[in-house]
């Protein structure tokens, strides 16, 4: 049934929860709960924009009551004042809500933080303020009265039992778009930007835009919500639409989990219910629903049903017991020489165009001159190291080149594409694959689902694909996940694609962080430290694996304090001192180098170089 088109992979869940929803009928009697039922569901399908945006995304929005009302009032209005159909109302709804979500995302999306909080608060307040005083248009304080009811063809939903089955029917669908929508290219990408935005970029996804399409498609989400509020009530008004429905919802979120549509749905069945039980104190709803808020974030950051699950999953595998692994688990091919290429192979001949070409770059920040006038070039199949003491610049080269760091002078170029300025996720594109000094791991994704972040550019299917989930994106999923687990194949993490990264030694991330870093299958690999906090056996274990697993055609950029490793696997080194090239050349020519010796390693280890066994800076 998962490998259907449209059928979300939780398919036995989710077919248990519409079960209980049909029986629901049946089982309750008094139309009371039916009212309660009815304003669950609506809460839930805003609750489901909001989860995707804050537990994915990690954008964190005070407005979407906004939203709410835009969709209430915007069907509202022409319904009753210009007599449009019910149709012509909710597409109103949704391209009002559209449309003002895109133009708040767009701008304030940059924010981070506290920041993106406040931008979406006066957002919501500008809406109330704007609904109270269009008096002629919105019916002011008073409301909007003799709203037209809900029918769907000949059938009126003008009973709380009748609009109970819209409700529902309608959240089931987007709660099943919404499940596939995470379940997918897109939705691993959002945790990926959620987790280590910046990473997620050098990887090929475009986040800022990811982040506007997201927002946008939370704001139609509640603007749906309050058409149908609208149309269920037959009457609404500004107060309905306050800052104290935002963070209601918000806490709905909060409460049941970010990130886990079945936790939002959890947690707004919860304080919906609440809410009626609070009713008789209205007055300190607010301060309860404060308090709950930081309960939960202090005992239950996750929510209260990922906590719920993490539990039993712990009494089961306290039950069961755990196996041991060796630190290496599967070896990698190690190979017993030192140097990645034996004595009679012969290195890059440069007879083909470079990999990567890097002319005349400087990059400087404020007053400060971080790089002057920096060119080299990379072969293809070629390691070119790039040494120097702290403060050099070397990993301000591979934030220029990957895109993280504008250069104020100077060309990079990939494969003879020039790639200067570019964003991160246009150089990812172009070919410049990277890891960095301390290991990046997306750590609410699986080893598996991290190295098939690094193929998001093999895929094409976007947001509307990936929620109705045709047999064509599925089989592109299916493809990706081949391709995932071939890479891991053989590897120490084989047989740990599936557990939590958080399970993961030091040597394993630093290997998932390469392994993901190829799946992009780059022209250039950008290596920053690779093999820092390893043991020496790791370090070689990991540089051979590297050398080994070179493809055809590809350069590498290595960034590396250890000075064996530098001089064992690079075909050519690049020194750095205060933003400029000092030298250049093979190792063995860099390791005599005087220049080299003096401002790298200082002049008293001299004549420990001549010994081929510096010590790393």
């Amino acid at each position: 049934m998962g490998r259907l088109p449209f059928v979300p992979k939780a398919w036995k869940a989710l077919s248990a929860l519409a079960a209980v929803v049909c029986l629901i009928p049946f089982l309750v009697r008094n139309d009371y709960f039916f009212v309660l039922f009815n304003i669950m569901a609506l809460n839930a399908v805003v609750v489901l924009g909001l989860n995707v945006l804050i537990g994915c995304a990690g954008q964190i929005s005070l407005g979407h009551a906004a939203f709410f009302g835009l969709g209430a009032y915007s069907s509202a209005v022409v319904t009753t004042q210009l007599g449009w159909p019910l149709w012509a109302g909710l597409a109103l709804a949704l391209a009002v809500t559209a449309a003002f979500g895109l133009c708040l995302a767009v701008p304030t999306l940059r924010l981070e933080g506290h920041y993106l909080v406040m931008a979406t608060l006066g957002f919501n307040i500008i809406v109330s303020i704007c609904l109270n005083q269009m008096e002629p248009l919105t019916g002011g304080p008073s409301g909007l009265a003799a709203i037209p009811a809900l029918h769907l063809g000949p059938v009126a939903l003008d009973s709380d039992r009748r609009f109970f089955a819209f409700a529902w029917a309608s959240f089931l669908i987007l709660f099943a778009w919404m499940l596939n929508l995470e379940d997918s290219r897109i939705g691993r990408a959002l945790k990926a930007l959620h987790d280590k935005e910046l990473t997620a970029r050098t990887l090929g996804v475009p986040t800022h835009r990811y982040k506007v399409q997201v927002f946008t498609l939370s704001a139609v989400l509640a603007g749906f919500a309050g058409f149908s509020y609208a149309h269920y009530m037959t009457f609404i008004s500004p107060s309905t639409f306050d800052i104290f429905y935002s963070v209601q919802v918000i806490t709905m979120v909060v409460v049941g989990g970010p990130g886990s549509l079945w936790g939002g749905l959890a947690g707004t069945v919860f304080l919906t219910s609440l809410r009626e039980l609070l009713h008789a104190m209205e007055d300190f709803q607010v301060l309860a629903y404060g308090l709950l808020l930081t309960l939960s974030l202090v005992y239950f950051p996750q929510g209260l049903l990922p906590a719920v699950v993490n539990l039993f999953k712990k009494f089961r595998a306290s039950g069961s017991g755990s196996r041991k692994e060796a630190a290496m688990g599967k070896a990698l091919p190690a190979r017993s020489i030192l140097r990645h290429r034996r004595d009679d192979e012969a290195p890059p001949d440069g007879s083909s165009a470079p990999v990567l070409r890097v002319e005349n770059l400087s990059v400087r920040f404020g007053g400060l001159q971080a790089l002057s006038q920096v060119s080299f070039v990379v072969e293809p199949e070629e390691i070119v190291a790039v040494i120097g003491p702290n403060g050099a610049g070397k990993t301000t080269v591979l934030n220029a080149v990957s895109g993280l760091v504008r250069p104020t002078e100077g060309t990079v170029a990939v494969r003879g594409v020039p790639v200067t300025g570019r964003s991160a996720h246009e150089a990812a594109a172009a070919g410049v694959g990277r890891t960095f000094q301390t290991v990046q791991i997306f750590g609410h994704l699986t080893p598996l689902e991290n190295i098939m972040v690094g193929y998001h550019l093999s895929a094409r299917s976007g947001f509307c694909l990936a929620m109705i989930h045709p047999p064509g994106e599925r089989r592109e999923e299916e493809t990706l996940r081949r391709r995932a687990l071939a890479l891991l194949k053989g590897t120490v993490l084989d047989s740990k694609a599936h557990e939590p990264t958080a399970t993961l030694s030091l040597y394993e991330q630093k290997l998932l962080e390469i392994l993901r870093a190829l799946a992009l299958e780059p022209a250039v690999l950008l290596l920053d430290e690779p093999v820092g906090g390893c043991t020496p056996n790791e370090s070689r274990a990991l540089m051979d694996w590297i050398a080994a697993h070179r493809r055809a055609g590809m350069g590498m950029v290595l960034v590396e304090h250890d000075m064996n490793v530098v001089m064992a696997y690079a075909d050519r080194v690049v020194v750095l001192h205060h933003g400029r090239v000092i030298a250049q050349g093979p190792p063995a020519v860099i390791r005599k180098d005087p220049r080299v010796i003096e401002a790298y390693l200082g002049t008293k280890r001299r004549a420990g170089m001549d010994r081929g066994s510096p010590d790393g800076a």
